[in-house]
């Protein structure tokens, strides 16, 4: 009888011993795929924060839509300013005069945006600018407007990313992540350009 308790005793220790290690290797595993994850979901917001940057330049606001910023992306062009020529020391400070003398020149052109932005992948960062990354499709939330900083008014963008959406298909109940955040590009109550991820 003694023998077959001790016996017991070693198969409910070992069995023990393996829940918790598969326990605490399976929050290293989520862990670890939760910061993934993120990486890739903030690569995309950057490529997006890239695209509102630019269309800003050309259209003097943000895209409220990713129809505008698509349609921009595959379709406009970006200014683009080329330097010829050395303001001399003598006139350091002092480009207009160079300018006026013809020491420098400043030749301006146009440059379609596909060939200035995402240039190694360009169709496929387009493509999928909209898509949260491991949501199964389900896009983005986008805005754009103004806000009014200071007496000045000024354009702003938010761009929105649920955890629910970014996280969806892991086992994160009672893992300390609160499914109710976003990740946010952008804001629309104040004049920033960054991701809450800073």
């Amino acid at each position: 009888m003694k023998l077959v308790i001790q016996l017991v005793l070693i198969v409910a220790s070992a069995f023990m011993g393996y829940l918790i290690y598969d326990s605490i290797d399976s929050k290293i595993q989520l862990e670890k795929e939760v910061k993934e994850r993120k990486l890739v979901v903030i690569e995309r917001l950057e490529q997006i924060k890239e695209a509102q940057i630019n269309y800003k330049k050309v259209r003097g606001e943000y895209a409220k839509s990713f129809e505008q910023l698509r349609n921009f992306l595959e379709n406009d062009s970006l200014v683009v300013v080329k330097a010829i020529g050395v303001v001399p020391d003598s006139l350091l400070g002092q480009e207009a005069k160079a300018l006026a003398m013809g020491i420098i020149v400043r030749d301006t052109s146009k440059i379609a945006v596909r060939e200035e932005l995402f240039k190694e992948n360009f169709q496929q960062v387009v493509d999928s600018l909209d898509i949260i990354p491991f949501s199964g499709g389900t896009k983005f939330g986008i805005n754009a407007g103004e806000v009014e900083k200071g007496k000045v008014k000024v354009k702003v963008f938010e761009v929105t990313a649920p955890y629910t959406e970014i996280f969806k298909g892991l086992k994160t109940d009672n893992e300390g992540i609160d499914m109710t955040q976003s990740m946010i590009l952008g804001s629309m109550t104040e004049p920033s350009i960054n991701g809450n991820w800073d």
